[in-house]
């Protein structure tokens, strides 16, 4: 079938470079997932009546090329192909049915070590800590208030038209990899940091409680004792390994200390300095140090880091108090004030300019 202004695209190198690896030696950001993953979206394209070689040719690209472990997907091919699949399936809803699919298995090395973990509270701080061996276009944070938790997910880039999508299926896919390790149904809420879609209303049994939009994080809001509950492949030798394994595919993706404090400062509140060099299993000196040694320091990354996240939350609508509690400010007034230092405006100005 011909695509509009033209016959679909051959594939080719010029199409294979847009699913190319971004060199971490490079400094530019891994804006970007396994290309792997888009041979989920073939699948639900094919259950919902999409032949798919169709597909295929309409994106460019070889079955063959998305099975290579070493290709990956750049966010506007992902933004592109998510378009195109929505076109030819006639289904907004895509993200539902890439979350109902969803098995820790699809995750790799990281998808591993978070099954043979021993509670769910140790599996999402295994996957908080190794998403940036999957991508750096999303970041994972593990937060629990008294008798409640909740897991966010931090967008880091522009995901488009395809965000919904990658939203959606990331919380559906969590609660439900959640539910096969533990082997129970869970319960809890989910918050999305997007208007309700036209398809809202078909989340039904594919949410684990409450579905509400236009908040200013996206989230899963659940009973805290449910991080205690043990999973049921919980092995420790192989989680040993499996995280081992992680760890080194971190250290080969991120090498840079700036972007490693940077990832550890996404945690609510922000950690100390003392706190982040302990989980990055060094102390506080040598990692001032190293940080120096990169042009930074640790206040410089600091600001920039929390500086772009409450950028991130007033753009999606969040409080002043709001934006205080996340990262780790007693009120509005300390929260403001911090914004200033860091941005050179006021929150205020911060939420027009983005208006």
């Amino acid at each position: 079938m011909s695509r509009r202004g033209g016959s679909p695209p051959r594939p080719g190198r010029a199409n294979l470079l847009s699913i190319q690896a971004t060199s971490p030696a490079s400094g530019a950001p891994l804006e970007r997932i396994p290309a792997a993953h888009a041979l989920h979206l073939v699948d639900v394209a094919e259950a919902l009546g999409v032949a798919r070689d169709r597909l295929l040719r309409r994106w460019g690209v070889t079955e063959t090329e998305l099975t290579d472990p070493e290709r990956w997907l750049d966010l506007p091919t992902l933004r592109r192909w998510v378009a195109i699949t929505r076109r030819v399936s006639g289904e907004e809803a895509l993200g539902l049915f890439l979350g109902a699919r969803m098995q820790a298995s699809n995750h790799g090395s990281l998808g591993f070590a978070a099954m043979t973990a021993p509670t769910i509270g140790a599996a999402l701080e295994v996957a908080r800590r190794f998403v940036p061996t999957r991508t750096h276009a999303l970041a994972l944070d593990v937060q629990r208030d008294g008798d409640r938790a909740a897991v966010t997910l931090e967008e880091r880039a522009d995901f488009g038209e395809a965000r919904d999508v990658v939203l959606v299926a990331l919380v559906v896919g969590i609660w439900r990899i959640g539910q096969a390790l533990t082997g129970r149904a869970l319960s809890g809420d989910v918050d999305f940091a997007f208007s309700a879609p036209p398809y809202a209303a078909r989340f039904g049994a594919l949410a684990p409680g409450r579905v509400r939009f236009d908040r200013p994080v996206t989230r899963l809001v659940f009973e805290a004792e449910l991080l205690e509950l043990p999973l049921v492949m919980a092995d420790p030798a192989a989680h040993r390994r499996a995280c081992a394994q992680c760890e080194e595919q971190l250290q080969a993706l991120s090498p840079r200390w700036t972007d490693r404090v940077g990832d550890a400062l996404r945690a609510s509140p922000p950690p100390a300095l003392a706190d982040v060099a302990r989980a990055l299993g060094v102390s506080a000196r040598t990692l001032k140090r190293r940080l120096r040694d990169e042009g930074t320091s640790f206040g410089t990354v600091r600001a920039r880091s929390l500086g772009a996240r409450a950028q991130r939350l007033l753009e999606r609508g969040a409080s002043l108090d709001e934006c205080a509690e996340a990262l780790g400010y007693c009120d509005a007034a300390s929260f403001g004030r911090a914004f200033k230092r860091w941005t050179g405006r006021s929150p205020g100005a911060a939420r027009d300019r983005s208006g």
